[in-house]
This record gives structure tokens, sequence and C-alpha cells, in this order.
């Protein structure tokens, strides 16, 4: 995934006027876009905007939620090996918490893993 600093702007720009109290949180996830930084932190930033967000505002996060849907994934691994990848899919009324306790509770109640720790992290997917 390489950006232009233009499209990260097309992304972000939008929620600008009407998040302005999260300004900052909007400067963060533009800086993580920017240098492919820790995803983990681009999905809270997403989560603080999202909860910010009123009810006219959550239209145009579906862009963003879009794009960090296409471009991010959860990496299973245990023993020092990759089990699978999941798919990011965020949903609405969900925070981070909820979202995070979701994913976790599908890898540890779906799966069958014989590793006693399973680990979760968020990566940007590979290019195809």
């Amino acid at each position: 995934m390489t950006l232009t600093p233009h499209e990260i702007d097309a992304l972000l720009l939008p929620l600008a006027p009407s998040l302005a109290r999260e300004a900052d949180t909007i400067l963060d996830l533009r800086e993580l876009l920017m240098s492919k930084g820790q995803p983990g932190k681009c999905v809270r930033c997403f989560f603080r905007l999202f909860t910010a967000a009123g009810t006219d505002s959550l239209p145009k996060l579906a862009p963003l939620r879009d794009f960090l849907e296409r471009h991010l994934e959860i990496a299973v691994r245990a023993d020092g090996s990759e089990l699978e990848t999941l798919p990011v899919k965020l949903r609405q009324g969900e925070n981070l918490e909820d979202f995070c306790l979701r994913s976790m509770k599908q890898v540890r109640l779906d799966r069958t893993y014989q590793a006693q720790r399973v680990d979760l992290a968020f990566r940007f997917k590979a290019a195809a």
C-alpha cells in the first residue's frame, strides 16, 4: 500500500469540518498513513473518530472505513508461525474494545488451534 499525500488528504479532509474537535486524531491518522505506521494505531484513530462523529458525520467516515478494511488484516500467530489472517470488518455501533473482543472470540471459539497462546495483530496487507 503506497498512498500519495493527495489520496490520504482525500480520505481525511472531508472529516475535518464536522470533527474539528478531533483534529489531533485526524492529524495522527494522516501521519500514520503517510509513514505506513502502526496499523493498530490507525484502527484506534478510526474508532476515536467514529465515537466522536454525530449521525450526520457517519457517512463521511465510510470511505475511511472502506479503505482500512481493504488495506488492513489481522495476523493470527502461534509458536512463531502464522496460522491465518482475518479480514478487518469495522461494524457500526462497535467501539475498539468490542471489535477486539469479537475478533478474539472468533479465533478462540471458531478455531481449534493446539497452541497455548495465540497472538493477534493488525498489519497492512502485503502488496498484491
